[in-house]
């Protein structure tokens, strides 16, 4: 895919570097989701919490990836998820209304974000369907093969949530392997 300058430069106005720190919440429960982040250095956990208080991860997002709270972003609900950064990162952040200029102006970018749009369904169903009536063993198999980044950069008990497993049945399964 090529990309004019001219329309390079518009896209690249439109990103903002920011930089967070450890733990740093980005968007929380019940606030509507303005940004899209791109991480040009760090990582980024979106989890829920559920009626019983645990935290639930639904997707983690490292060097060169994009994220945001999709749902609260595109219907401009309040977020039910929690956007954080997990460990000091560098992100470029755009807002809601210049990224749906971009969309709507430069085809390039459109086209990328069908792509990511189109990976995240991808990746969400091969996660659902993957880990129903999936052992605990078999889904940290699949996060071994699919995602092993994970397994060293991010913490146990979140890891843990991501599989739908508690820290300790997520520790026990690591020494099997």
């Amino acid at each position: 895919m090529t990309i004019e300058q001219k329309e390079l430069e518009k896209i690249v106005s439109c990103f903002k570097p920011i930089k967070t720190v450890r733990n740093e919440m980005l968007c929380n429960l019940g606030q509507i989701c303005n940004h899209f982040y791109f991480i040009k250095k760090g990582c980024l956990r979106l989890y829920e919490i559920d009626d019983k208080g645990n935290e639930i991860t639904g997707y983690f997002a490292l060097e060169n990836s994009i994220i945001s709270a999709n749902t609260s972003f595109i219907l401009q609900k309040p977020s039910r998820d929690c956007l954080v950064s997990l460990e000091p990162s560098e992100l470029l952040s755009i807002n809601r209304n210049d990224f749906y200029k971009l969309v709507d102006t430069v085809p390039q970018f459109a086209s990328i974000y069908h792509q990511f749009i189109e990976f995240a369904f991808i990746h969400s169903q091969m996660r659902i369907y993957s880990f129903l009536g999936m052992e605990g063993i078999d889904k940290l198999k699949w996060v071994m093969e699919h995602e092993p980044k994970l397994l060293s950069r991010i913490s146990s008990k979140a890891v843990a949530s991501y599989l739908g497993i508690t820290n300790s049945t997520l520790s026990k399964l690591r020494a099997k392997l």
